[in-house]
C-alpha cells in the first residue's frame, strides 16, 4: 500500500501563497462559503482556539477602540485649543487698550497669572524707567543674558537662581520653568518671560504658537507706547 503523503503544517508551508493570493483576490469567498468558517479555526494567544469571524471581529473591535481614542484625543486638543484662543483673544484686546506702560504692567499680571495661571510674568525692555512688578527696565544686559539668545523662544527648566533674574519680584523656593520669547523692538531687544513652579510646565518640546502671537502683539503695543 502506498504510504499517505504528509502534510507540512505551521509557517513554513510553501504552497501558502497561492492560497492567500486567491483569498485576496476574492474577498468574498467565504461569504458565499460560509460553512467553512466553521470549520477553520486560528489559534488564540491564550491557546484557545478561535474561529476567523471571531478573529476579525477581535480585530475590528481593536481597530475601533484606537479610533476612538484618537477621536477623543483630537477632540480634547481641539477643546484645549479653542479655551486657548479665547484667553490669547480677550489679551490681545486688553493690550491693544492699554495707554500706559502701569496699565501694560496690570494687564500682564491680571491675564497671565490669572486666565493663563502661569505663576510669574515678566517683561524685560532696555532703557532708564523705573521698573514695575512684571515690567523691568535694564541699562545693561539682561541678567539672564547667558540663558536667551533672543532669537527664538526658548522653553527651558529654571534653576532657583536662574527664576531670581528673570522674575526678581517673585518668591522662588524651587527649580521651575519658563518660555522666554523675543521682542524686535525698535529702541532695542527685549524678552517676555512667562514662569511656573513646576519645573515640566514649560518643556522643549511644547507648542509656542499662542505665546508667540501675544509677543508679537505686545512688541506693537510697546513701540506705540
Amino acid at each position: 500500500m502506498q504510504a499517505e503523503e504528509t502534510v507540512p503544517s505551521g509557517p513554513g508551508r510553501k504552497d501558502d501563497q497561492p492560497i492567500i493570493d486567491y483569498l485576496l483576490d476574492d474577498p468574498d469567498f467565504f461569504v458565499r462559503h460560509a460553512d467553512l468558517l466553521a470549520e477553520l479555526n486560528l489559534p488564540h494567544e491564550s491557546g484557545r482556539a478561535v474561529s476567523l469571524v471571531e478573529h476579525q471581529v477581535a480585530i475590528m473591535r481593536e481597530r475601533t477602540a484606537d479610533l476612538r481614542r484618537r477621536l477623543h484625543e483630537l477632540l480634547d486638543s481641539a477643546r484645549q485649543n479653542d479655551a486657548l484662543f479665547t484667553k490669547t483673544r480677550s489679551l490681545t484686546l486688553a493690550l491693544l487698550d492699554t495707554v500706559s506702560l502701569q496699565r501694560l504692567n496690570e494687564e500682564l499680571a491680571t491675564h497671565m497669572l490669572v486666565d493663563f495661571e502661569a505663576d510669574f510674568v515678566c517683561c524685560h525692555l532696555h532703557g532708564d524707567e523705573n521698573s514695575l512688578d512684571h515690567i523691568q527696565f535694564h541699562r545693561e544686559a539682561f541678567p539672564f543674558a547667558h540663558l536667551f539668545s533672543g532669537q527664538a523662544a526658548l522653553c527651558t527648566t529654571l534653576r532657583k537662581e536662574e527664576l531670581l533674574q528673570i522674575f526678581p519680584t517673585s518668591t522662588h523656593d524651587d527649580s521651575g520653568s519658563a518660555v522666554m520669547l523675543p521682542l524686535d523692538l525698535v529702541a532695542g531687544t527685549g524678552a517676555l518671560c512667562i514662569g511656573s513652579r513646576d519645573p515640566h510646565r514649560f518643556s522643549s518640546d511644547m507648542e509656542t504658537l499662542f505665546v508667540s502671537y501675544i509677543a508679537d502683539v505686545l512688541t506693537k503695543v510697546l513701540a506705540r507706547l
